[in-house]
């Protein structure tokens, strides 16, 4: 029988991405009670301060990461029981050392005062550096539950680093009542899963004879593979990032605020984009070693099927909704932030593209580097004067550019590595029949947004049976987010009923 092309994951790969999938989920849930409680506790300026302090320290994180830590998708997998110790051991070791080069350049005058600006922001300069200390060392994690299938801590890791740090800022905001209370409890439930990773990333390593795991000739390898993709990963942040860091100089902390919350996306998707993409990864990198660049195509092609299935008819569906969502969440103080957020949600169309995950998987990170440094010539100037002319605007239409343009380039390197183009390279059909859907089904739900005044309750069974329309018409003509065999098992465990034979492929 001829296999489906949609189909091409095993059962095992299947399990992991759901395992990964649900953790980042059940994650997401809890993220959002955070904004819900503090929009409500703090003051819209209050709010707009700890956003600076949370988004610097994130921007740090991921800068002085300088994306060490992907080496393990490529390596681990492969490598023997002492290889893997030494791995971690020198992924560990690297990011110590760019934690602490990070700490010194917040401190230092001379430079502090471009990254955390010359506001009220500067007052908080030792709750980021322990921010920095506690929270960069800790996404080694992620590639290390990837690369061993540890589906348990893929599930429990993500929502438990959530709700450890919703109950100490809740619990110390309370307490305490007061903005340092809030940033204290972000460092509090951040040394608490530092020493989680600590032991769930050295066990079995013997710390008095550490140097029996140190292979310079290994780790030569890690940094030839790693540096390329950590330099784009900079240049990334940067052109994602820099944006933010540029209104922290120009914009008051009220009016931050209202940028901030322009950037919270969309719920479950991004998160579910991760899951998809780091298990498929991990299988694009087995065929280049297999050397099977056909497969690599198809593999992607089943990807970016799966990413747009459930993005565009979540693109759809809180556009139309925006409004409400930015109210219940954020309280009707935010409300100038939608038309904002409705632009910003539609960067996911290029998101979910999945741009540089064929360059990772086949060791040309260089390319992603090449892709990030000619965008960034033009992006981050043009970001720096179209924020300090035009404020909000100005930073959402950089935001925008610089989100699009080295997207562009990393797909064109693509497509020739694979020796495609534009027409062959994605599954156009797919893509229109997922479109076509979405769209179609959204007209009624948008009539009654238009001609009726309705609570939040009917927005939420409104918005779930969207869903569930777009999710059973996906399944028969089979661009759903999950194959149809899968959807298929998954019922008759759940259920123990008969499957949907109408709906679902198999």
């Amino acid at each position: 029988m001829e296999k489906n092309p949609d189909s091409i994951e095993i059962s095992g790969t299947a399990k992991q991405t759901a395992a990964i999938m649900a953790g980042k989920i059940i994650a997401l849930v809890a993220t959002f009670a955070m904004p819900l409680f503090l929009t409500r506790f703090l003051s819209k300026s209050e709010f707009g301060l700890y956003s600076q302090f949370y988004i610097l320290i994130n921007f740090l994180t991921i800068i002085f990461s300088l994306g060490v830590q992907s080496n393990l998708y490529y390596f681990y997998p492969k490598a023997s029981e002492q290889k893997q110790k030494s791995l971690i051991v020198h992924t560990v070791i690297l990011l110590l050392i760019f934690t602490l080069v990070a700490i010194g350049l917040v401190n230092v005058p001379l430079l502090n005062k471009y990254l955390v600006g010359q506001g009220e922001l500067i007052n908080y300069t030792m709750f980021i550096s322990l921010g920095v200390l506690f929270l960069l060392p800790v996404i080694i994690i992620e590639p290390l539950y990837v690369a061993r299938v540890d589906n348990l801590t893929s599930v429990f890791y993500p929502p438990a680093v959530v709700l450890s740090r919703l109950m100490f800022v809740i619990g110390f905001a309370v307490i305490w009542q007061s903005l340092n209370s809030v940033m204290f409890g972000i460092i509090s439930a951040g040394f608490v899963c530092f020493l989680f990773v600590m032991f769930y990333a050295l066990r079995g390593i013997e710390p008095a004879n550490i140097r029996k795991y140190i292979d310079i000739e290994l780790a030569v390898k890690q940094f030839k593979y790693s540096w390329p993709f950590g330099l784009a990963l900079v240049l990334n942040t940067l052109a994602l990032q820099f944006d933010k860091i540029i209104c922290i100089s120009f914009l008051a902390p009220a009016a931050f605020a209202t940028y901030a919350i322009a950037f919270y996306g969309i719920p479950g998707v991004e998160q579910v984009y991760q899951s998809l993409s780091q298990v498929y990864l991990i299988k694009m990198a087995e065929k280049h070693h297999e050397n099977k660049p056909a497969e690599i195509s198809e593999i992607y092609k089943s990807l970016v099927t799966k990413t747009y299935s459930f993005s565009v008819p979540a693109i759809v569906l809180v556009s139309l909704y925006a409004e409400r969502i930015i109210v219940l969440f954020f309280t009707a103080k935010y409300v100038d932030a939608v038309p904002l957020f409705r632009i910003y949600i539609l960067s996911f169309l290029i998101f979910m593209l999945g741009a540089g995950l064929i360059l990772r998987a086949t060791d040309r990170t260089i390319l992603s580097l090449k892709a990030y440094f000619f965008s960034s010539i033009l992006t981050i100037p043009l970001t720096y004067f179209l924020i300090k002319y035009y404020g909000i605007w100005g930073g959402i239409t950089s935001a925008m550019i610089s989100i699009i343009l080295p997207k562009t380039i990393q797909l064109r390197y693509e497509m020739k590595l694979v020796e495609s183009n534009v027409f062959t390279y994605f599954p156009w059909r797919k893509f229109l029949r997922i479109a076509v859907i979405s769209i179609t089904a959204i007209f009624p739900f948008a009539l009654i947004e238009y001609f009726f005044d309705y609570g939040n309750f009917l927005v939420v069974f409104f918005g779930l049976v969207y869903l569930l329309i777009v999710s059973l018409v996906e399944m028969k003509y089979g661009v759903f987010v999950f194959d149809g065999v899968s959807v298929d098992k998954l019922i008759r465990v759940v259920t123990g009923r008969l499957p949907l034979k109408g709906y679902i492929r198999s």
